[in-house]
This record gives structure tokens, sequence and C-alpha cells, in this order.
């Protein structure tokens, strides 16, 4: 008779940790798939989290890169290098966290970003930062 007490007892402790590991991957997953509008101010920079996507929807904006290396774009066709000025409504790739966009310092645009995905903004000096999202 105890043993089977323990066994069900044991049985609902791994059916309750499946719900929770089926709940974190759900959120997992909305995280992923998640479409956010992005509005960059001054010198801030976002950076992609690997697979997200950004399309630059208003504003003028520059590839930036801490490996060197460029961030696909998908419209073009293109490995756009650190420096390069962003086409308006391009959709890029971020396959690495190292890749990301910044605020061109030769304009006072307002900048709007639509990305899927995780990213990161980043102030002018480099602290990491909520950003202004609609």
């Amino acid at each position: 008779m105890k043993l089977t007490y323990l066994r069900g007892g044991i049985i609902a402790i791994i059916a309750i940790a499946a719900l929770i590991i089926g709940i974190k991957a759900l959120l997992t997953i909305q995280n992923i798939n998640r479409i956010t509008n992005v509005e960059l101010v001054g010198e801030q920079t976002i950076y992609g989290k690997p697979g997200s996507q950004m399309i630059v929807r208003m504003g003028k904006t520059v590839a930036v890169a801490t490996d060197k290396e460029g961030i696909p774009d998908l419209t073009a066709g293109l490995d756009l290098q650190p420096g390069t000025s962003i086409p308006d409504n391009h959709l890029l790739f971020f396959p690495k966290t190292t890749r990301g966009l910044q605020a061109d310092l030769h304009t006072d645009n307002e900048i709007w970003i639509t990305v899927r995905g995780g990213y990161t903004v980043y102030n002018e000096s480099g602290k990491k930062i909520k950003p202004i999202i609609e």
C-alpha cells in the first residue's frame, strides 16, 4: 500500500515538472516570434539575438558589428559591412549577437525599427537600456 502511494507521488511530481518545462518552452517560442516596434533615440544601438530579423521603417541607421562581419540583407541579397547605411524597408537577418544597427550620427530624424525575435538596446556609453517600444 505504501509503495502505491509512493509511485503515485512520484508520477505527480514528474507530471508537474513536465508541465513547467512545457510552459517555459511555450514562452520561449512566443518570445522568438514576437514582433516589436523599437525607437532608437540619440546614439543608441540595437543588437539582434541569433535568428532575429529587423526592418528599418523610418530614419537613418548604419550597420555595426563587434566581430567585423556583415549583416545579411535578405531583400538585396547582400552582406552589409559595418558602417554601411541601412536602406529603409529591407529585411535584415542577425545570425549572432555581435551585429546590430546604430542611429546615424549625421541625422536627428526619428528612427523606428520593426524587430522579430530578441534584441538588446544600448545607450551611447554602452550601457544596456530599456528602449521605447510601440
